[in-house]
């Protein structure tokens, strides 16, 4: 099976990019097709979407607005540990401009994000993406254990936050997800180690371009 390495992904974003597609853009189809493949699955109707501080954060932050505006009833916890990145700071002021409850959890304040868990259907997680460096920290822990223990479906925005997406080693703490919806194709790390039992059921979407076409010329 073909499976991708994260140099190997950063190449072919890469590509999207000098064909003029901007990660705006990118983020924007990404999580279009991401809604597409949650609006199919048996999940209910009350969403908690909670978001990292990168891109992976802003595809979820995106992927709430569809929610909401396809009458999904969405709460969302924005992980703000540092200081939000641009795109996921576009995607949140936008959520905040049209109504969508959004909430900032820190360290000081997580026993309030376990209440959030307790009134939602389900949860799609972008916490943590391929860029992640090390162990997780410990904030970050102490929320994918609570997201885990939760009993709540969990569906995972490109890769289960805390999972190497090259070893599939959990590094520290791992979300254990029902459904991952990965971009452009499988992750090495969801193969190997302890990736096959994070993943859940897998599915694959594109970027508003196939990798095929990334690929030509590469």
């Amino acid at each position: 099976m073909d499976v991708l390495s994260v140099e190997k992904i950063r190449l072919l974003e890469l590509k999207a990019r000098q064909i003029g597609l901007q990660e705006r853009i990118l983020i924007e189809n990404a999580s279009s097709n991401l809604f597409y493949v949650i609006d199919e699955l048996p999940l209910g109707r009350r969403v908690l979407v909670v978001a990292g501080r990168g891109n992976n954060g802003a595809d979820v932050l995106s992927c709430a607005r569809k929610l909401h505006s396809r009458g999904y009833d969405v709460k969302v916890a924005v992980l703000e540990d540092k200081l939000l990145g641009e795109e996921a700071l576009f995607q949140k002021n936008l959520l905040e401009r049209i109504k969508v409850s959004v909430h900032t959890v820190k360290t000081g304040n997580v026993q309030q994000f376990k209440e959030f868990l307790k009134e939602k259907d389900f949860v799609l997680e972008g916490i943590l993406g391929i860029g992640i460096k090390g162990e997780v920290a410990p904030f970050f822990k102490e929320v994918i254990s609570l997201i885990n223990d939760s009993g709540k479906k969990i569906v995972s925005c490109d890769i289960p936050s805390g999972l190497d997406p090259d070893k599939g080693i959990v590094l520290g703490k791992a979300i254990n997800a029902d459904y991952t919806v990965t971009f452009l194709g499988l992750k090495q790390g969801f193969l190997l180690n302890q990736g096959p039992g994070h993943c859940g059921k897998i599915f694959i979407a594109d970027i508003g371009i196939s990798r095929e076409i990334l690929e030509e010329g590469t």
